[in-house]
């Protein structure tokens, strides 16, 4: 009876270990290989391409259109400056933002000037800002004809050339904002008849700088005056961004009104931009 209940055990116990093999077996045969990965040859640099991020996109924008004018007449001198609004803003031609004109011949060379040449140029165009740079004199005439023809958009008159009061007063008259340029160890201030006496003094003549540097905050504020995103848009409200970019930019440098001298009256729109150096 003893041997019966050994031998009853025994097949228990052998039962079990067959079962338990099998389970063994069973559980090998459905693992999956180990993949191998091979390491990189630690002499090998692997490189992360970065994509810059673009300074603007191709769209249907309306334009800010930029007028060249004294200092400005050939296309070697417009080159640097085009180039330079090709890259931050983009051309229309490049469906961008800036729109490119030049004063005519007859601006330069004291003949007879066609008053209706910013009314005619930019009348069919898609325009929400001007900015005239270096403008000839005489170009108020211009500028009242493009006011009366009723724009809506606001004229930025940036280191204009003007010999008299009422070319001074004229270009006012014509445009949301005038910007002069000084250095601020000289004692004439460009934009006051005995400064201007002669042309060579104007301000865009005597600015050694990148001019991109003055019109790239001009450009941004007509930008964000158009979206309407901020607001009240005034002369003043103007000069306190364009004060605040020029520190910036330039560090020491002041914005102030201009003050005509014979009358010692303080324009409203009219601002010498003075640089400490």
């Amino acid at each position: 009876m003893f041997s019966n209940a050994v031998c009853r055990k025994n097949k228990a116990l052998f039962c079990f270990l067959l079962f338990a093999l099998a389970a063994f077996l069973t559980g090998c045969s459905k693992k999956e290989p180990m993949a191998i990965i091979d390491e990189p040859d630690p002499d090998i640099v692997l490189e992360r391409t970065v994509s810059e991020i673009p300074k603007w996109l191709p769209g249907d924008y309306a334009h800010v259109a930029v007028v060249f004018g004294i200092g400005y007449e050939t296309e070697e001198l417009r080159e640097p400056v085009l180039s330079y609004l090709s890259e931050e803003f983009g051309l229309s031609e490049e469906n961008g933002l800036i729109e490119t004109l030049v004063f005519p011949d007859e601006y330069f060379n004291g003949k007879r000037i066609k008053v209706s040449f910013l009314t005619d140029a930019l009348k069919d165009k898609n325009i929400c800002g001007l900015v005239l740079l270096g403008s000839p004199d005489r170009t108020y005439y211009a500028l009242m004809d493009l006011v009366e023809s009723g724009i809506s958009y606001s004229v930025w008159s940036i280191f204009p050339v003007t010999y008299t009061t009422d070319e001074i007063l004229g270009t006012e008259y014509g445009s949301f904002f005038v910007m002069d340029y000084k250095d601020n160890g000289d004692s004439n201030v460009a934009g006051s008849d005995s400064a201007l006496i002669d042309a060579m003094d104007n301000g865009v003549k005597r600015f050694s700088g990148n001019i991109g540097d003055v019109l790239t905050p001009v450009i941004r504020y007509i930008k964000k005056s158009g979206d309407g995103s901020d607001g009240p848009f005034s002369p003043g409200n103007a000069a306190e961004y364009l004060l605040k970019s020029y520190k910036e930019l330039f560090g020491d440098c002041t914005l102030s009104k201009y003050v005509e001298r014979e009358s010692g009256l303080t324009a409203l729109n009219h601002y010498v931009l003075g640089l400490n150096r």
